[in-house]
C-alpha cells in the first residue's frame, strides 16, 4: 500500500538493477508504484535475470529517450559510475522528473549535481540501509526496504517538494525515512558502514594469508558472522573506500590505534587493562543493542 498522500507514478525508470535496484522494480510492480518500469543496465550478463524476473518493462544498457517518459529516475550504479551514467541521464531525463540515487556516499554525487552541468536536473539524494553480501538481479528480493532505515540527504537549495515525493515512495517501499546532510552523512557510514565492511575483507586476507586452507574449514558461527560482508561485490566496495576516503582513513587510524593498545596488552600479559578494554567494548555494544 503506498505512503499516505503518495501518488503512484505513470512511469519510473531504475538505473542499475542489481541487488538494490531489482528489489525496488519488484516492490515498485507488487505494491503498484508505478504503471510502467523502464530499466537500464550496462552489464549485459544481467539482463537474462532482469527479463526472467520481469523488472522492467523496457530494459536497455545506458539511458536513452524512452527515458523522458520516467517522472522519477531512480540511480542505482556504483558510486564510482555515476560520472559515466549521469550524461546519459542528462541528455534524456524530463525537465520535470526527480532524480534520486541509493549511492551509500553522499557528498561527491551532490556536489557534482551543483554544478552548472547537472544543477537543472531535480535531485535528492538518498540511501537506503538494507541489503546484503549477495548482489546482481538475481539476489532481488520482494520487502527488502520494509522496516528499514532509508536516509535522504537534500542540499540548502533542494526544493521540499522534490524531498517530499522522494520519501513518500521510500515510506511507500516500508523504509523508515529521516533526513541529514550529506557530509554528516559520509562521516557517519564511514564508521558504522565503511570501516566495518573493509575490517571483514582484512580479516579474511589476514587468515588466508598466515594460515593452511583448513583454518577456515574449521571455523564456527563467529567468523562466518562476523566476515559474511566479506562476500560483498568487491568491485563496489573498492568503489565506496575511494569515494569516501577522506572520512574512512581517519576511522581506520583510529581502529589501527585500538587494535596496537590491544597488541601491547597482550605482549604485556596485562589481563586486568585487557579485560577493562574489552568490557568497555562490550559495554558500548550492549547498550547500542539494547
Amino acid at each position: 500500500m503506498s505512503a499516505s498522500g503518495f501518488q503512484p507514478f505513470e512511469a519510473i525508470a531504475i538505473v542499475g538493477l542489481g541487488l538494490i535496484g531489482g528489489s525496488v522494480a519488484k516492490d515498485v510492480r507488487r505494491l503498484g508504484l508505478a504503471r510502467q518500469i523502464f530499466g537500464y543496465d550496462s552489464n549485459e550478463e544481467y539482463h537474462k535475470d532482469i527479463k526472467s524476473g520481469k523488472l522492467a518493462d523496457y530494459l536497455s544498457v545506458t539511458p536513452d529517450k524512452q527515458l523522458t517518459q520516467a517522472e522519477l529516475v531512480l540511480l542505482a550504479v556504483p558510486v564510482k559510475s555515476y560520472k559515466e551514467v549521469l550524461p546519459f541521464i542528462l541528455q534524456n531525463i524530463s525537465p520535470t522528473a526527480i532524480l534520486t540515487d541509493t549511492g551509500s556516499v553522499k557528498s561527491p554525487l551532490l556536489k557534482m549535481m551543483c554544478s552548472s552541468e547537472f544543477k537543472k536536473i531535480r535531485f535528492v539524494g538518498g540511501h537506503p540501509i538494507a541489503g546484503s553480501e549477495n548482489f546482481g538481479p538475481a539476489a532481488s528480493q520482494q520487502n527488502l526496504f520494509s522496516g528499514k532505515r532509508c536516509i535522504l540527504t537534500p542540499g540548502e537549495k533542494t526544493n521540499k517538494d522534490w524531498t517530499r515525493v522522494v520519501r513518500g515512495f521510500w515510506e511507500s517501499l516500508g523504509a523508515k525515512v529521516s533526513e541529514m546532510d550529506a557530509e554528516s552523512h559520509d562521516q557517519m557510514f564511514a564508521s558504522v558502514s565503511h570501516l566495518p565492511h573493509i575490517l571483514a575483507y582484512a580479516c579474511i586476507q589476514a587468515i588466508s594469508n598466515t594460515d593452511t586452507q583448513e583454518a577456515l574449514g574449521n571455523s564456527g558461527a563467529g567468523l562466518k558472522d562476523f566476515s559474511r560482508i566479506a562476500s560483498s561485490s568487491p568491485q563496489m566496495w573498492a568503489d565506496i573506500f575511494l569515494e569516501n576516503k577522506e572520512n574512512l582513513l581517519p576511522r581506520i587510524a583510529a581502529f589501527n590505534e585500538v587494535l596496537s593498545a590491544l597488541e601491547e596488552t597482550i605482549k604485556k600479559n596485562d589481563k586486568r587493562k585487557l579485560v577493562e578494554m574489552l568490557a568497555l567494548s562490550k559495554t558500548a555494544r550492549d547498550r547500542w543493542m539494547s
